[in-house]
């Protein structure tokens, strides 16, 4: 654990939770990504001025790592106390009550469900942590005793009951005069540890005390076996193991669609990791469950461990020995199907599990964490960030189930209480007020090629705006990162920037390859990268020239679309390619030509995609745009005024003339309006269509 610095302890009260619980979250052995609690019982001016006793805790939905004094609920301690004599209380009496005892209900977040438990404790500072070490003691068959065994009467101990009312419940009836007088820190079965303390400091330091004698017991027991048994299966090569990857994170994204729930993945290939789920008896172990039931919501009851089909596997390791190419073709193939198989079971025994458990509609996000051993841990969640807390979570429980199984046997709820946690309406409500703001593009991944620029940057902002998940291609890299950094300084983890040049189609299908390992997936290709025309005759047209053009404006496209179609067949939940073309395809620019032929040849390669690909949900569209704002069309108008001896201006008041808008330019955001419109699911009915933005009555499609 981190040491306490007392320099970057502020001196009032807020400013000390602050720093405790900055501490706390910055280590992820003490709490994972939104988990966790502290608080401080201190005296402050409500607002009609008068000084009272009120409890600081921390909100619902705030984060530990981060949080900051704006973070935390002021409540009436006096309020809250009456909860004590309350023999039962459903969670929407609870939380309505807890409002009532806000000190600033217009100001401060949502009170968390864990404040009761706070209030109840006679402590001014309090430290909750789901940490890895005392887990590994409380989700044994004989926690108490191990408890008992390492602390003596230092640690107070209470069995399990589910969080909120019942546990603070619970707590106000064994521990009515308080928690043993000896006692620093409460271990609560499968529900993490508490510590406390009259200041900041000391409650850090007796729940590092805890903790760190917890860990030496647990390394301990540990040192005596290999928990998981033997190694059963080696992971792959760094190499071969991306590429396998790549070739079967669109299965699981589909297959979850499919299920009622489209995701974003993350991969988890740690070394760590891997050395875990490669051994033996880890499937077995697994399916127990997690470490404690505030990771039900992030990682799921327990995780699919799928085994790999044993033809795959010796594949797979030959691949791992330098033929990386295959292992996303030849060497998947058998997994797929294994994957697609298990998927299936484990969907149709969740239907069982739920409906025995009293519910008849079941939840579409129940399966968040896949394990294939060999590859890694699979993690899904409704956007990149949820899927990085699963992971982090998952690689938590990974850490208890070995420390339990170190000390006795690791054992986590019944079917029957983590399924009510699972389907308990206050954790479910974050789920549906993630739902509530869903832009028009959440669930999609989208490939924007030619997005450090004009069209394809306005492409790109609008999308983000719109909640895609973005993997931003071109040439110029630090163009499409800062595009990145933007974007993901909004909304964390939404974008990520990779440098290809079109005109090699092992780099568009090395981005493609780092898209799917980025989201899992793909679901819309915008493809608008551009070069500018060379303006020549027909007749000194040199090879150069058509070959620049081409190169871009139709091999590149090809190649896209090439990569985009694999990855959404195999997902088998349709997709959206669109294309920027423009008027020249349809208009002889003069001095253009291989410019306008590179042009229509996509025009009509598009429309065979259109044809070959409608069957299986994907469709095929692209843009007319002429004289869209750009650097690129910026530098085709000054080529054009040099030739004919006109301003800039001159030859921007002919494109407004000859305007059926009278406008010399569109902005690039039209063009990414309708791109838009022809990503969402709105268009799904259309393919093979070319929208004109532009208002050039030669450009109007004939």
């Amino acid at each position: 654990m981190i040491p306490w610095n007392y320099a970057d302890a502020r001196k009032d009260d807020i400013s000390q939770l602050v720093y405790l619980s900055n501490l706390i979250g910055a280590d992820p052995d003490l709490v994972q990504p939104g988990g966790g609690n502290t608080s401080v019982k201190l005296e402050e001016p409500d607002l009609f001025g008068c000084t009272v006793r009120a409890l600081a805790v921390k909100g619902s939905g705030t984060d530990l790592r981060t949080i900051g004094p704006s973070g935390f609920t002021h409540l009436y301690l006096d309020r809250l106390a009456l909860l004590a004599g309350r023999e039962s209380l459903s969670d929407e009496e609870m939380m309505a009550l807890m409002r009532a005892c806000m000190l600033f209900p217009d100001r401060d977040p949502v009170p968390s469900v864990e404040t009761p438990l706070h209030s109840l404790l006679p402590y001014r500072f309090v430290a909750h942590t789901h940490d890895v070490a005392t887990l590994s003691l409380s989700d044994t068959p004989h926690a108490r005793e191990h408890v008992r065994r390492i602390f003596g009467k230092a640690v107070a101990f209470l069995e399990y009951v589910r969080p909120g009312f019942p546990l603070a419940k619970r707590l106000a009836e064994r521990f009515s005069e308080g928690p043993p007088r000896d006692a620093i820190a409460l271990v609560m079965e499968k529900h993490g540890l508490a510590a406390w303390g009259d200041t900041a400091q000391e409650c850090y330091e007796r729940l590092r005390d805890v903790i760190e004698k917890a860990e030496a017991y647990v390394a301990e027991q540990s040192s005596r076996k290999r928990v998981f048994g033997p190694s059963a299966v080696a992971p792959l090569a760094d190499a071969a193991r991306r590429d396998l990857a790549a070739a079967v994170l669109p299965v699981i994204r589909g297959e979850l669609a499919r299920q009622g729930w489209r995701a974003v993945l993350y991969l988890d290939d740690s070394a760590e990791t891997l050395e875990a789920i490669c051994d033996e008896r880890f499937a077995e172990v697994a399916a127990r469950g997690v470490m404690t039931p505030e990771h039900i919501l992030r990682a799921g009851v327990r995780p699919l461990v799928v085994n790999s089909p044993e033809p795959a596997v010796g594949a797979q390791q030959r691949a791992g020995a330098g033929a990386t190419s295959t292992a996303g073709g030849l060497v998947a193939a058998p997994l797929h199907d294994a994957i697609r198989e298990a998927m299936g079971r484990f969907h149709a025994d969740y239907l069982r599990y739920a409906k025995t458990n009293g519910q008849d509609h079941p939840i579409p996000d129940y399966l968040k964490t896949i394990v294939v051993p060999g590859l890694g841990v699979i993690c899904a969640g409704r956007d990149r960030r949820s899927a990085l807390v699963a992971a982090a979570c998952y690689r938590a429980t990974m850490r208890a189930m070995a420390g339990a199984e170190a000390v006795e046997r690791f054992e986590f709820l019944s079917d029957a209480g983590a399924c009510e946690m699972e389907y308990w309406p206050l954790e479910r409500r974050k789920i549906a007020e993630g739902a509530g703001t869903r832009g028009e593009l959440e669930d999609k991944a989208a490939i924007i090629i030619g997005a450090a620029s004009g069209i394809g940057r306005a492409t790109a902002e609008r999308f983000a705006a719109a909640g895609a998940h973005l993997v931003l291609v071109d040439l110029d890299l630090d163009g499409a990162a800062a595009l990145a950094d933007g974007i993901n300084a909004a909304t964390p983890e939404r974008a990520f920037a990779a440098a290809a040049n079109v005109a090699d189609p092992e780099a568009v299908a090395n981005a493609f390859r780092e898209a799917v390992l980025r989201f899992g997936g793909i679901d819309v290709l915008f493809y608008s990268p551009g070069v500018a025309p060379e303006l020549h005759s027909v007749a000194e047209m040199p090879d150069a020239e058509i070959e620049a053009q081409m190169a871009v404006h139709f091999r590149g496209a090809v190649a896209a679309t090439r990569e985009a179609a694999r990855v959404m067949l195999e997902q088998r939940t349709g997709g959206r390619l669109i294309y920027n073309a423009s008027k020249a395809a349809f208009v002889p620019g003069e001095r253009a030509a291989a410019y306008g032929a590179a042009k229509a040849a996509l025009v009509h390669y598009v429309r065979n995609a259109a044809s070959e690909l409608g069957r299986h949900g994907i469709t095929a569209n692209y843009i007319n745009a002429d004289a869209v704002d750009t650097p690129l069309f910026r530098a085709l108008v000054r080529e054009r005024a040099q030739e004919r001896g006109q301003t800039e201006e001159e030859t921007l008041a002919h494109y407004a003339e000859r305007s059926v808008l009278r406008e010399a330019t569109v902005p690039p955001e039209a063009v990414a309006e309708a791109a838009l419109w022809l990503a969402s699911d709105h268009s799904a009915h259309t393919t093979g269509c070319v929208i004109t933005v532009g208002g050039g009555a030669e450009g109007f499609p004939r």
